[in-house]
């Protein structure tokens, strides 16, 4: 009789979310990780409003340090591609056990974490299936699953392109300026940091009725998707003019030139 693994639970969006240049020129096991610093995505409200959402967010924390030291980032599984239970990582962080009973259901709802079932597991790792399946056989598996993954993220981009283009055209006519810099901004911006769209576009909306967002020197949707428009302090779009300049004092200015060249400065 085969031997029943662990499920395999892994970090969602590892690549994109946790490492960064340095992380990705060192092979094997880091000794730190990095994290993204927001706390306007709708996955971290919806975990830290729960009654135990603090509890749940350190094991989210923790999770995520000890799959920047497994054998496959990101992959929470021993060397032998076998997933961690909630008791292993009791053993490895020293929190609770049943604290990760809880939280691992509550981050795979929000999709934080991903669960595979044991044999898909070892598969993406290199080892053999239960089933005795060989490592060709599982790899051309998962050829057809990347495939499959490739169709589904593009029908994904195109339904977030469309989302963009609605939330563009709410922007008031006179301030529209490149839908597609302003789609792609929207993209990498709102939707891949879990941001919500309309909490985005409703920052967009109240600059352009702000002091700052009527003048003519305003900023352009694609510049306020980059800024992060939403984060900053509503206030500051309260003067009559970005970046206005006070008068120069043209006959000053003559004067400084009148002396230079009758040679009165010279030294």
């Amino acid at each position: 009789m085969a031997q029943m693994t662990n499920p395999l639970l892994e970090i969602a969006n590892w690549e994109e979310g946790f490492e960064v240049a340095q992380s990705r020129r060192r092979g094997g096991r880091l000794s730190w990780v990095a994290m993204p610093t927001r706390h306007d995505s709708r996955g971290y409200r919806k975990l830290v409003r729960r009654k135990d959402g603090g509890k749940f967010l350190a094991c989210w924390v923790v999770m995520v340090q000890v799959a920047a030291r497994c054998h496959v980032r990101g992959l929470l599984a021993d060397d032998r591609g076998l997933g961690y239970t909630s008791e292993d990582m009791e053993s490895l962080t020293d929190l609770p056990q049943e604290d990760f009973d809880a939280a691992i259901p509550v981050l795979c709802a929000i999709g934080w974490l991903l669960c595979h079932d044991s044999e898909r597991g070892r598969s993406m790792v290199g080892a053999t299936s239960e089933s005795g399946m060989s490592t060709v056989h599982n790899i051309t598996v998962q050829d057809k699953t990347k495939q499959n993954i490739t169709g589904l993220k593009n029908q994904h981009r195109s339904i977030q392109i469309k989302e963009a283009k609605l939330q563009f055209d709410k922007i008031p006519s006179k301030r529209r300026r490149g839908y597609k810099s302003f789609c792609n901004a929207f993209i990498s911006e709102v939707f891949e940091y879990d941001v919500d769209p309309e909490f985005a576009i409703e920052a967009v909306l109240a600059y352009y009725e702000s002091p700052e967002g009527k003048c003519h020197y305003f900023r352009e949707p694609t510049r306020l998707i980059d800024d992060h428009i939403w984060e900053e302090d509503r206030e500051s779009w309260t003067r009559k003019e970005r970046g206005e300049q006070p008068p120069v004092d043209e006959s000053a200015t003559q004067e400084a030139f009148e002396r230079i060249f009758d040679g009165k400065d010279v030294l």
